[in-house]
Parts: structure tokens; sequence; C-alpha cells
């Protein structure tokens, strides 16, 4: 047998294990799967927000403090420690229930989790002709995929209406103030009408007192870009008061 048939051998019995460190691998992460099941099978509050927390950092989610619990380092160092509250996480499913619904509608709005809310920004150039208070096509297409969801839900909702800093001068919307109203009631009006509940609704004309961004520069020349964001319209999702007739 020649020295060549020898070693020919040995490196396929090298390249023939291969798989095993692949099947390795593979049962490790399975093993790392399941112990992370059984940790979070069992009913406990503070692993249930540890893993919780750590969902919502992956995601990128900034969520406030339930409250403060002092940790020490090694060095004796006291350390804050944020907790997710069960109204966080509920507003924090929300979102992501949105964002599901939403789908690939996603250019024509933003969904942010605040610290007491879901805001559903609704882009002003998709949602109204300019001038205008009337929901366009498309508008009444976004909102079609999120207000059933909303109208079973126990959550109030705010529907706030900016402008941007242009005046406005028409008969039928003297100002800002009529416009900027005008389209949050024509988004409550829908959604009223798709079966929310009238006493856990309200309607606010911000006009141009809550801008996102600047409408004008440091010279004080506009900023069209920015005033085409600001023209909007934001849903505010929040947790139903306790108490509060429904």
């Amino acid at each position: 047998m020649s020295d060549d048939f020898i070693l020919n051998r040995k490196n396929k019995k090298k390249e023939d294990l291969g798989w095993a460190l692949t099947l390795a691998d593979m049962m490790m992460l399975l093993l790392c799967f399941f112990v992370m099941l059984i940790a979070i099978a069992d009913i406990d509050e503070s692993k249930y927000e540890n893993v919780s927390d750590s969902l919502a950092t992956a995601m990128g989610v900034k969520v406030p403090p339930k409250g403060i619990v002092e940790v020490k380092t090694e060095e004796g160092a006291p350390v804050v420690r944020r907790t997710i509250s069960n109204e966080q996480r509920n507003l924090f499913q929300m979102q992501l229930e949105m964002a599901r619904l939403v789908g690939r509608e996603a250019d024509a709005l933003k969904i942010k989790l605040r610290a007491d809310s879901v805001a559903i920004v609704l882009k002003g150039d998709v949602f109204f002709g300019l001038g205008k208070a009337d929901l366009t096509g498309r508008a009444k297409s976004v909102l079609a995929r999120i207000a059933p969801a909303l109208a079973k839900s126990p959550y109030d909702v705010v529907v706030e209406g900016h402008s941007d800093n242009i005046p406005m001068f028409s008969k039928q919307f003297p100002s800002n103030w009529e416009l900027s109203s005008a389209r949050a009631s024509a988004v409550a009006r829908y959604l009223l009408a798709n079966g929310f509940n009238k006493n856990r609704i309200k309607v606010l004309g911000m006009a141009d007192t809550s801008p996102m961004w600047p409408n004008i520069d440091v010279k004080g020349k506009p900023i069209p870009d920015n005033q085409k964001r600001n023209r909007r319209v934001v849903l505010l999702i929040y947790p139903p008061k306790v108490g509060a007739a429904k």
C-alpha cells in the first residue's frame, strides 16, 4: 500500500467528519433554545420582565422604567436598572401589532413608542391634498388596516392635526387652526364609522404650534422639506383611564 493512498484515506476521514461539527453546532443552538423556553415557562414576573427588556432593546424600542432598582457593580458603585411595566409592555405589543397590520404601507406613516402611548404619525401629503381636509383613497386604504384593531382594543385615542407655518387663507379654512382641526376630524370620523367608541376619542387642532422639524432655517428662510414633514395627523394611543366610562 503506497504512502499516497494512506495519506488520501486520512484526508478523506477528516473531510467526512465535517458534518459532525455542523450537527454539534445545531444541537448546541437547539439546547440553548429549549433552555430559554424552560426559563420563560416558569411564570416568574422578574424573568418575564428581563426577557421583555431584552426584546425591546434588541428591537431598538426605548421604554421608560416602571421603577428604579439599585444594583451595585463589583467596585460597589450604584447603577440604575430599568424595568418595563405591564402598561408599557402592552403598548409595546400594540406598536408591534400596528406595524404588522400596516405592512407595505409603512411609507405612508411612522409608528413610535412613547413613554405613555403609541404614536402613529400619518403623513399629510399621503392622506390629504394640499390645502384640503378630505381623506385620499390611499389614506382610507391605510386606515382600513388599523381601524378594526383599534376599535376592538380597550385603548383611548387622541387625534392631533398639525400644519406647517405657511399661512392659510380660504373661505373654508381661514387659518391653519381650522385646517388642522378638519384633518384630525376627518381621521376621527373614519375611525368612528368603523366601530370606534366615540367616548374614547378626542380631536385636537394644533396648527403649526408643535412642529417636529424647523419650518425655517437660521436665516429665516423656509425649508420646504421640513414644512412637508410637519403637515401630519398623529394618532396617540393611550391605555384606558381607570374608572373611565366606556
